[in-house]
């Protein structure tokens, strides 16, 4: 792991940290937060699971999702992303699930940005008959072990997002 990899893993585990109350507020659960360094979800209870992606340069600015890149840039943007293996656990294990005759679990994706929550329950299919929620993407970059990589990503569309703030 570089020093970059660990400054990021020791921010987000302190985001996690702070956000559980909020967290709690919008999903209505006391939720858990789950000790394992790389699980693929942060938080769980009962039949739900969720996973916490803090973006502090990403802010909403009238009714647009503006991001600032580290060397200052500032972009709008119409998605955020997770890595897409955090997609194929949920699909895998709600199939696991259903093939022992359990009820399958919901998956949500929350992300932190600068005032407000965006979250967005994993699904596969989008809308009724209208697959478009997301893409997926390659990405090709250092991920924290120095050297670059390929990785897929999810992109999810904000506008299939829910906002909530807080004040």
């Amino acid at each position: 792991m570089t020093k970059r990899f660990q400054a990021d893993y020791d921010f987000g585990k302190k985001s996690e940290a702070q956000s559980l109350p909020d967290l709690q507020k919008i999903f209505k659960k006391e939720l858990i937060h789950d000790p394992m360094m790389y699980a693929h979800f942060d938080f769980h209870k009962d039949n739900i699971l969720v996973e916490l992606k803090t973006r502090p340069n990403t802010e909403w600015v009238d009714g647009k999702m503006k991001h600032t890149t580290e060397k200052g840039r500032v972009m709008f943007i119409d998605t955020l992303y997770f890595d897409a293996p955090k997609m194929r656990f949920a699909f895998q294990h709600n199939k696991h699930r259903r093939l022992n005759g359990e009820p399958e679990k919901d998956f949500y994706l929350v992300w932190k940005c600068t005032n407000d929550y965006f979250y967005w329950k994993l699904n596969w299919d989008g809308e009724p008959g209208n697959r478009n929620d997301y893409y997926i993407e390659e990405q090709n970059k250092d991920f924290g072990h120095g050297f670059k990589q390929a990785r897929d990503v999810v992109n999810v569309y904000i506008s299939k997002m829910k906002r909530i703030t807080f004040p």
